[in-house]
C-alpha cells in the first residue's frame, strides 16, 4: 500500500498543506530522515521555503512567504490545498493548474 508525506505550513493558524513524496510502491527501503529531506526538496521546488526552527527545519508556504497567507480556506491547489477560481488560480499561492494536469 502507498503512503505519503505531507508537508504543513508552519505559519499560525495557516491550513496549507503540500503532499510532497510518495512512498511504498517502489520496493525501495528509505530512513525516514531521506523521506523527510525528499518531501523538503520536492516542496522547496514547488515554492515553499524552508527555515530554520528550534533546531529543526520548518516549511512556510508560498503564500505566507509572499504575505497572501494564511491558507484559511481549503480548495484544490496542488500546491497548498488553498482555494482557486473560476480559472483554476489558488488565492494564496497564485498557482494556476486545473486538477490533474502537471506543470
Amino acid at each position: 500500500m502507498p503512503t505519503g508525506i505531507a508537508v504543513a505550513c508552519d505559519t499560525d493558524d495557516c491550513l496549507a498543506v503540500y503532499l510532497a513524496v510518495e512512498t511504498g510502491n517502489d520496493g525501495d527501503e528509505r530512513s525516514a530522515n531521506d523521506v523527510s529531506r525528499l518531501a523538503r526538496k520536492a516542496a522547496e521546488g514547488d515554492g515553499w521555503v524552508l527555515s530554520f526552527g528550534f533546531a529543526q527545519p520548518v516549511m512556510t508556504c508560498p503564500g505566507c512567504a509572499d504575505g497572501r497567507g494564511p491558507v484559511q480556506e481549503r480548495g484544490t491547489c496542488r500546491r497548498c490545498m488553498g482555494r482557486t477560481d473560476e480559472a483554476w488560480r489558488c488565492t494564496y499561492c497564485l498557482h494556476a493548474e486545473p486538477p490533474g494536469e502537471d506543470d
